[in-house]
């Protein structure tokens, strides 16, 4: 069953309301949201959430220039329709999940003003154009459509998201927080879990991301993947903290890339990303990063393409959305 829709309908000037295109066939599916009503009434320009029963929607009305339009504009509205279904986990509220899209809706509706010969296909007076017919007339008027349409569907809905919410998003395994003797692990996990009280008013879904990294997040007494030690079959991911201010570390963590490496090679697992944060220590000294960086094995992780892998520099004691960015790349690879 198809859980989300985005759909660009017009005002045609001898039909009235059109559905423009859909990347999926809405023609026949039960008790689907009329769009024609909203755009027969809706003239002012602006983003507003419309209920349907099964289906909950975020619209953005605009118009476009156009010398073919009476008045010399065409009225335009992007759909993006959920079923209320779509949140099985009941994770976030739908409206505010609705209106976290806002900000994307607005520059897909920019940049469809800004497409060149756009306008031409508004005026073909077709009622609810076929996907063929659609596709027939951006080639013959050279509308690069699809390209732009494709690249805002996955903005709105992207894959790690959706699995988020429509799956059970309990981990399987655990998350192994690893590093360097003083490098910060259990200050890093005192700020996130900081992070996540200052947030738990809000019902978003990077809060609830942050929540289950955190309620999974183990630190082991080993760091070495050496003598199976620690085996990586029984990891989702692998977060390892770097001391910055003592360069004696760099051998330290080549050694445990190293044995990364090595059991990643050996084993029979799934994907296992790989975060590793050089932790820059607030009112300290510090390496530069270039530097870090040169005397670090992350050309051989970056090598390998099966080992999804990714290095930020930063003060894990600092409260600060910097630190949400590394734990945000780390979910999307654990749920994709």
């Amino acid at each position: 069953m198809i859980e989300k829709f985005l759909v660009i309908s017009y005002f045609d000037m001898r039909i009235g309301p059109n559905i423009l295109y859909s990347k999926s066939d809405i023609k026949n599916i039960f008790d689907f949201p009329d769009l024609s009503k909203i755009l027969e009434f809706g003239t002012v320009e602006g983003i507003f959430i419309f209920s349907f029963r099964k289906f909950q929607t975020i619209n953005i009305i605009f118009y476009m220039e156009s010398k073919l339009a009476r008045g010399g504009q065409d009225l335009i509205m992007i759909s993006c329709i959920i079923r209320a279904s779509y949140f099985k986990n009941e994770l976030t509220d739908i409206l505010k999940y609705l209106n976290s899209k806002q900000s994307i809706l607005e520059k897909y509706a920019f940049e469809l003003k800004k497409l060149p010969n756009f306008n031409l296909v508004l005026h073909k007076y077709t009622k609810d154009p076929t996907i063929k017919q659609f596709t027939e007339y951006c080639k013959k008027d050279s509308v690069d459509f699809f390209s732009l349409y494709d690249k805002y569907y996955d903005l709105i809905f992207p894959e790690s998201e959706i699995k988020i919410i429509t799956q059970d998003i309990n981990l399987q395994k655990k998350v192994y927080l690893l590093g360097t003797k003083a490098s910060g692990k259990n200050t890093f996990l005192k700020t996130i879990e900081t992070i996540q009280f200052y947030s738990q008013s809000k019902l978003d879904i990077p809060t609830r991301i942050l929540s289950v990294l955190i309620d999974n997040i183990i630190i082991p007494s080993s760091s070495t993947f050496a003598e199976s030690m620690i085996e990586l079959k029984d990891v989702q991911a692998v977060i390892y903290i770097v001391k910055n201010i003592d360069r004696d570390t760099f051998n330290e963590v080549n050694l445990f890339i190293e044995n990364f490496i090595s059991s990643y090679s050996n084993r029979m697992h799934g994907k296992i990303p790989l975060l590793i944060i050089n932790n820059t220590f607030k009112n300290k000294t510090i390496l530069r990063e270039r530097e870090v960086k040169k005397n670090l094995k992350l050309k051989e992780l970056r090598s390998r393409k099966d080992i999804s892998f990714k290095f930020y520099s930063l003060d894990v004691t600092e409260i600060s959305p910097l630190l949400i960015e590394p734990l945000k790349w780390l979910i999307k690879e654990i749920f994709t």
